[in-house]
């Protein structure tokens, strides 16, 4: 039975199964006709697209017909992204068949952004243990925010602080502030009506969710200016943006508390390599060629130029930030999630990195798709059929996000 975007819908058409937000609350049953109400309360909570009975109500499946040699060379050009997987695994298959469907119906305008032209290599590389103690000793603070982001956390520990005395820490920053309004009052939160202060946000969203939108938001910042001939940093914040979202949304259907600290995780997931690319462009041009050249994965690249990985250089930040342990688990710990403290956030994280790897949604520097951790999927207790819902909602939650991004620069 075909599945119809919310713009495509038309009343009468009728439901081939149940509607349900991100957090599985029921909307709409199964066999019930869709009414012009019912589009309004799909968008509101962002839901893309429904499946239907009867193709023949709508034209449906020739909206989404997609030519099948396409799709064959589609398949067959992502496979060897996808040589760390099993494929027969159900999630990865889903992944798989998931990705090949949304490139299949972008073909045309999913062209390959940033491609990495590697700079020079150095004659003699820092070793990794020289290269770590730089890090490590290196004075790598947030610009301007640091002072804010300490003065919020400790106003959100006292506990006689109010919503709005939270706010006016964010206020001192006017730019976090109108970003933070944009995200809250986008389809991504639902709110049915608009949320006009930073006061309301917190009252309505709560002050660690607020908090943890703006330490994300502002550690991008930091790294806006990487020059583009190391890397396009337009398409890693793409990447970045699009794991921080496809986290949100499986934490949301994986019943996982902390979705804001599980989006922000995400949105961070490769600060490590970002502190890369600002500080160390020699190493990180070094790494990018042996990627290019040997079709290595660049995580293997980066144990072999440097000793250690860029989760490792997320380690040492976070520690030195000072960020909260839960958020730097995540992180540290999405490329082997079951070691982590807490294994189902950090799988959430591991599972995200792999889905926007497969959709090509911008890019971190990596070619292959992450293998995916099958211990990490079974603690999840997530069935594959979510993926067929979570991945369509990110991808419609996503471009809006990016344009609100990239208009905050």
């Amino acid at each position: 039975m075909p599945y119809v975007s919310i713009d495509q819908l038309k009343p009468g058409m009728v439901l081939a199964t149940d509607v349900t937000d991100t957090s599985g609350r029921l909307l709409l049953s199964e066999g019930q006709s869709i009414a012009h109400k019912h589009v309004g309360i799909f968008k509101m909570w962002g839901v893309p697209e429904v499946q239907v009975q009867d193709a023949g109500k709508g034209g449906a499946e020739e909206n989404h017909a997609v030519d099948p040699e396409a799709t064959r060379r589609v398949a067959e050009m992502l496979k060897p992204a996808f040589s760390d997987n099993d494929l027969t695994h159900p999630a990865v298959a889903e992944i798989f068949r998931q990705a090949v469907i949304y490139r299949s119906r972008h073909a045309a305008s999913h062209h390959r952004q940033g491609r990495i032209e590697p700079v020079k290599r150095p004659s003699s590389p820092i070793t990794g243990i020289d290269m770590r103690k730089k890090i490590r000793s290196r004075d790598i603070k947030l610009p301007e925010i640091p002072s804010l982001i300490f003065k919020l956390n400790d106003t959100i520990a006292d506990p006689f602080s109010s919503a709005d005395d939270i706010a006016q820490v964010i206020s001192k920053s006017p730019g976090l502030s109108a970003l933070l309004l944009r995200i809250v009052n986008s389809a991504f939160y639902g709110f049915p009506s608009r949320i006009d202060s930073v006061t309301r946000a917190v009252t309505i969203i709560g002050s660690k969710e607020i908090s943890a939108l703006a330490v994300g938001i502002t550690t991008m910042e930091i790294f806006r200016d990487i020059p583009k001939e190391v890397f396009d940093m337009q398409a890693f914040t793409h990447h970045s943006l699009a794991c921080g979202v496809l986290a949100r949304i499986l934490a949301a259907g994986g019943n996982i508390r902390n979705t804001e600290q599980l989006f922000v995780s995400g949105l961070l997931h490769d600060i490590g390599r970002m502190v890369i690319f600002k500080y160390f462009p020699q190493e990180a041009g070094l790494m990018l060629s042996g990627v290019h050249d040997d079709k290595a994965s660049l995580y293997d690249m980066e144990k072999i130029v440097m000793g250690f990985r860029h989760t490792d250089i997320a380690g040492d930040l976070f520690e030195q930030w000072k960020f909260p342990v839960a958020l730097s688990q995540n992180v540290v710990y999405h490329h082997r999630p079951m070691a982590a403290q807490d294994p189902a956030k950090a799988a959430i994280i591991h599972l995200s990195d792999i889905i926007a790897h497969s959709l090509g949604e911008g890019k971190s520097g990596e070619w292959r798709v992450p293998g995916l951790d099958v211990a990490a999927w079974d603690k999840l207790r997530l069935s594959s059929q979510t993926l067929s819902t979570v991945i369509p909602q990110a991808i419609h939650h996503l471009g809006f996000l990016m344009t609100v991004f990239q208009s905050g620069a």
